[in-house]
């Protein structure tokens, strides 16, 4: 797969979801977005890995792999319980999904504490495409 086709795919498979409103979930290089008054907002990122060829064939097979980063977002104070659903429903959506000859893997959590007013939740979703 190209980088623009998994970029496709992540996007696709990110627009299915319904935990959050299209309009409050951020894609790479977006425009400026006001989070002021939110409930919860997410910002997806990945980050390709490393690439890999295998000989089979007429040619070499590439293989590509990277992580995508589901930041989640809820205001500080407002308890865990909206932030922990959204989290096990965006997991639901790419855990041990295939989209192609792109697959995702374990999705990790990790808290990553309060910023500016914000709780924040990081799913860590790692991905092959061949």
């Amino acid at each position: 797969m190209t980088l623009e086709e998994i970029r496709n795919a992540v996007i696709t498979r990110m627009t299915a979801q319904t935990a959050i409103a299209s309009g409050d979930v951020r894609y790479p290089n977006d425009k400026t977005y006001d989070p002021t008054g939110k409930t919860i907002w997410a910002r997806l990122t990945n980050i390709p890995g490393l690439a890999g060829a295998n000989e089979i064939g007429n040619g070499p097979v590439v293989h590509r792999t990277g992580v995508l980063i589901i930041q989640i977002f809820v205001p500080a104070g407002s308890g865990s319980l909206l932030i922990t659903r959204t989290a096990d429903k965006l997991r639901e959506l790419f855990e041990f999904k295939t989209d192609g000859r792109l697959e995702y893997f374990a999705v990790s959590a990790v808290d990553a504490g309060e910023t500016d007013g914000w709780q924040q939740y990081n799913l860590q979703i790692p991905y092959r495409a061949l």
